[in-house]
């Protein structure tokens, strides 16, 4: 990407693949982006950061557009003179509120907030980081079908991490994977959740951010389950029920739909079906991809870019926004669907 940018070629590309612009994907916002092993630190970036990118981005007269925005603006498939970015953060954290609301505020700039009210109520855990805390604190682990893994050193900690992801997301089925975690837990004297300044936003202040016309708030399923691993049914319900209870305890129902995950093991033309039948106008996808004026016929799988932790340089980011690693990620198409 270094490359791309120096060289002048992500420039110039940008007229060919650049698009209309494009949808930022975020997960965490907060000061200090390391975790216990490092292997969820992709998931987080710097206040600081997030405030070069909105600078950066209003520098190259790129607009700052809702979701509602980038909606009309794919469906009429125009430019309209000026490339859009429009933020989207994933699964609804509390540093969302703490440290990325006051960067948004300072730039007024427009931002969605996908929620699992799952994680709200405490039916859902956010498992992926609770994993990681139960590693790091563990010497040896064994799972309940009887896989062992000794993890005394980082590097068997951080193996044994990658090895029980696959366990949970291959091996157990999407309701099987809280009980099984809720039993490590309780065998290594843990408690299956985060430190409160780690966790997701109460209804309180929820309901706070979404006071504010520049906050958006979209659904993301009640439970943060893969939606291909389910049942067509089950999806319905997912989807359903999220927007229901978001629309009951915030008094405004989503139109805007993220799956949990996002890749396309995750989420396909079944589950893009199912959003449209649910009445969203819009569901998106952690496909890596810009926006183009062929999306109107897919509004329901929307490519995002994806500012990762580990790479937190504006270069990186100029990158990725201008097309260029697009057709590198997805076997050379310039657009990125289904």
């Amino acid at each position: 990407m270094r490359l791309a940018w120096h060289s002048g070629f992500a420039s110039r590309a940008r007229a060919r693949l650049g698009g209309l612009g494009s949808i930022i994907m975020l997960h965490r916002v907060r000061p200090d982006c390391t975790s216990p092993l490092g292997v969820n630190r992709s998931l987080s970036i710097s206040p600081a950061f997030l405030d070069k990118i909105l600078v950066s981005l209003k520098s190259e007269d790129i607009e700052l557009v809702s979701m509602d925005d980038a909606v009309a603006r794919i469906k009429s498939g125009s430019q309209g003179g000026k490339r859009f970015a429009a933020v989207t953060l994933d699964d609804g954290y509390s540093d969302n509120l703490h440290h990325a609301y006051p960067v948004f505020q300072k730039h007024r700039a427009p931002f969605t907030i996908y929620t699992t009210p799952g994680l709200v109520d405490g039916a859902a855990v956010l498992w992926w980081e609770v994993l990681e805390l139960l590693v790091a604190k563990a010497d040896f682990i064994k799972a309940p079908n009887g896989q062992e893994w000794r993890c005394v050193t980082m590097f068997q900690k951080r193996a044994t991490f990658y090895a029980l992801m696959r366990y949970f997301t291959e091996t157990l089925t999407e309701l099987q994977q809280i009980p099984v975690l809720q039993q490590l837990c309780e065998t290594h004297g843990l408690i299956c959740g985060v430190p409160a300044d780690r966790d997701v936003m109460s209804w309180k202040e929820l309901r706070q951010i979404a006071s504010d016309p520049l906050c958006t708030i979209g659904a993301h399923t009640i439970h943060h389950y893969n939606l291909k691993r389910l049942t067509a049914e089950m999806v319905s319900f997912e989807m359903r029920q999220s927007a229901d209870m978001l629309e009951e305890k915030l008094g405004k129902r989503p139109v805007h739909f993220a799956y949990p995950y996002g890749s396309a093991k995750a989420a396909g033309e079944r589950e893009a079906i199912l959003a449209a039948q649910e009445g969203f106008a819009s569901a998106v996808t952690t496909r890596h991809g810009t926006i183009h004026a062929e999306h109107r016929a897919h509004m329901h799988i929307l490519p995002r870019i994806s500012i990762n932790g580990r790479f937190q340089e504006l270069v990186y980011a100029k990158t990725m926004m201008s097309g260029a690693t697009t057709p590198i990620a997805n076997a050379g198409r310039r657009v990125v669907q289904a």
